[in-house]
């Protein structure tokens, strides 16, 4: 009798320890990133975050982006150097295009085919031809 109140303990102590590593390893994974800064930059002669720039709180890698190379954002995107499709989709659409480019080119690996996906998610319709200045100009002008 003694032995099995023995082996019930000894099992007993290893489903807690096995119950407290299960609760620790999932609230591990269930933890989110932290949130960024919410940077402010002049665009347009006014304090403009990455929220109030594109209408909606921006996701991670978007917010990033903003925050690394807003300074120059305005700047660049009037430029000129996006070609005519810039001119048709507008500011704000230049503008995130360009913050996206920017992101894929300092993921190593990545190349033009990677933008035009994440590019065409927002623009199905834009060609290469459209879409090439932004992953061209960007990296050698906004965020080399």
């Amino acid at each position: 009798m003694k032995r099995i109140l023995n082996v019930l303990i000894f099992l007993g102590f290893f489903a807690v320890i096995f119950i407290v590593l299960f609760a620790v390893i999932k609230s591990a994974r269930d933890t989110t990133s932290p949130a960024l800064a919410d940077e402010s930059f002049v665009i347009q002669g006014q304090p403009t975050t990455c929220s109030s720039l594109f209408g909606e709180p921006c996701d991670f890698d978007l917010q990033t982006e903003y925050n690394m190379w807003g300074k120059g954002l305005e700047s660049f995107v009037d430029s000129g150097v996006l070609g005519p499709y810039a001119a048709d989709i507008g500011f704000v659409d230049s503008a995130k295009l360009s913050l996206q480019a920017c992101g894929v080119a300092r993921t190593a690996g990545t190349t033009v085919l990677e933008f035009e996906d994440l590019a065409q998610r927002d623009h199905p319709d834009a060609t290469r031809a459209q879409l090439f200045p932004f992953w061209n100009e960007t990296r050698q002008d906004l965020c080399p």
